[in-house]
């Protein structure tokens, strides 16, 4: 497995990579039906991912494709610049073989070093027992519940719980 920031000329494939993902992934907030995005947007949004400072999208790769994707946003505003929040996705072939845990290590070094990043947030859905358990093991703390979070029917919610790193 290669760790490598993801590039402009990557789009194509990270949205198929997405693509493939949101088609079994019962713990993101996206839909399947709700991502839209095409390959010009994503063209923007990584060189933008590039150009602004706090901003960090890191590929897992492995044989020439796509097994993980994690991005990384600060806040927009000079008092929320120091935090931003990261989501992170692995292939289900991958998933429970350390590629997870190799993208949030390498974010984690990435914010200890960058002078302006002092936490890094992130919500999860409670019953990702899995996620829960690597973050912690990375010393984040829970912050909090956001109960009823997610809507899955009129009858099925999910709660977030919303995590924290403090990297300073």
């Amino acid at each position: 497995m290669t760790l490598r920031t993801a590039l402009p000329e990557d789009a194509k494939q990270i949205l198929k990579f997405i693509k493939t993902i949101l088609k079994n992934a019962p713990f993101l907030l996206t839909t399947e039906s709700e991502f839209n995005i095409t390959d010009d947007q994503h063209l923007q949004f990584l060189k933008q991912m590039l150009e602004d400072n706090g901003k960090l999208a890191i590929l897992a790769e492995y044989q020439g494709n796509i097994i993980g994707f994690l991005d990384f946003h600060n806040g927009g505003k000079k008092r929320t610049q120091h935090q931003g929040e990261f989501g992170m996705s692995v292939a289900e072939a991958f998933r429970n073989q350390g590629v997870g845990r190799a993208l949030l290590k390498c974010l984690l070094d990435w914010a200890k070093d960058h002078p302006l990043i002092e936490k890094v947030c992130l919500e999860v859905f409670a019953e990702n027992t899995n996620a829960i358990a690597l973050y912690k093991k990375f010393g984040f703390v829970e912050e909090g519940r956001k109960q009823k979070a997610i809507k899955v029917s009129d009858e099925k919610y999910h709660d977030l719980i919303l995590m924290a790193y403090f990297s300073k």
